[in-house]
């Protein structure tokens, strides 16, 4: 356990609350409109269900690197998480809540483990990583879509 693993939990944390309360506002009429400019598909439903599964993806990270013992619990829907094909706001914000268990195995990583080399990780970060940077990348790119999200609602009202 080390200081800096509890702040980057606290500042997923942070996080993963604004996105909880981002979902809480949409509605399913939301979930078809365009997202563009995002990486991860070309609706709000889209981009939401893949931004629910980051945090999942995560602790699937950690796991694989050894960083921890034990996978993280499901959050009660079968992995990856909701279809992009058809998203429901339910499954969206049940993946999305199961994402905390995710996060708080940051608080657990050691300052050893965190200068320690990460993997690389496609639409992320390709580049050599300490698993500190590596996690930093995940949170910027968690917000990145919580931008892009936001941005996509603000343009239809």
């Amino acid at each position: 356990m080390s200081e800096r693993g509890t702040e980057l939990m606290m500042r997923a944390s942070r996080q993963w609350a604004e996105m909880t309360e981002f979902f809480a506002t949409l509605s399913e009429a939301d979930l078809v409109r365009p997202c563009a400019g995002a990486d991860a598909g070309d609706t709000v439903g889209a981009v939401a269900a893949h931004a629910a599964e980051g945090y999942h993806r995560l602790g699937r990270l950690l796991l694989s690197t050894g960083h921890v013992l034990a996978a993280p619990p499901a959050s009660g829907t079968s992995r990856p998480g909701p279809s992009t094909d058809h998203v429901t706001l339910p499954g969206l914000r049940a993946r999305l809540a199961g994402g905390e268990t995710s996060i708080r195995l940051l608080s657990g990583l050691t300052g050893e483990q965190l200068k320690g080399p990460a993997p690389p990780v496609p639409h992320v970060s390709t580049d050599p990583r300490t698993l500190e940077g590596l996690i930093e990348d995940v949170i910027d790119h968690q917000a990145a879509h919580l931008a892009t999200l936001r941005r996509a609602i603000a343009a239809e009202a």
